[in-house]
């Protein structure tokens, strides 16, 4: 199996108002594309209840860096209590989403993604010291790297969160009547 090390672990954004929930997934798949990320996801589920509807998304995007190493982000969102609201933004009434979203993003390096050196423990060895001590200058190069991206995420995601803050909710509308 190849060696997994976490560089930034449980990253955690908290938000809680009018919001778009289908803008958030794009903004986000938007930002990985354009980052060079491919996406694998993992989960997505909808669930509706009496307060609202539950969703949850967890992709992990990857980027091949070297034919030795690889990033991986878990970008894992947990939406609770969303409802389509009116909201009032620069005199105009608009239809958004309303509700509490708690993001999670985690960020691993890959090193030895193809297992070339794991046929026999002194070859895992080995590896051990290439990866410590003379492949050093490059792994701190990645790990930066990683940590850059995951955290620009995060900034990004804020950002879009804060675009929403100017919106004021007039009415709720609840979650089994039909959107005509």
């Amino acid at each position: 199996m190849s060696e997994l090390k976490i560089i930034v672990d449980h990253l955690r954004l908290n938000y809680s108002g009018p919001f778009d929930a289908h803008d958030l997934f794009k903004h986000i798949n938007a930002f990985l594309f354009e980052r060079g990320f491919d996406l694998k996801v993992d989960k997505e589920f909808e669930n509706n209840t009496k307060t609202g509807k539950q969703i949850e998304w967890q992709i992990i995007p990857w980027k091949r860096i070297s034919d030795y190493t690889r990033h991986h982000i878990k970008v894992r969102i947990l939406v609770h209590d969303y409802n389509k609201v009116d909201a009032v933004v620069g005199k105009k009434k608009v239809k958004v989403g309303n509700g509490r979203v708690v993001m999670y993003l985690d960020g691993y390096i890959e090193y030895d993604q193809e297992e070339r050196w794991e046929s026999r423990p002194l070859f895992q060895f080995i590896r051990s010291l290439y990866n410590i001590f003379f492949f050093k200058i490059y792994t701190e190069r990645f790990e930066q790297r990683l940590s850059h991206d995951v955290h620009h995420l995060y900034q990004t995601v804020e950002q879009f969160f804060n675009i929403y803050r100017h919106y004021k909710v007039v009415s709720k509308v609840p979650p089994f009547v039909a959107a005509g």
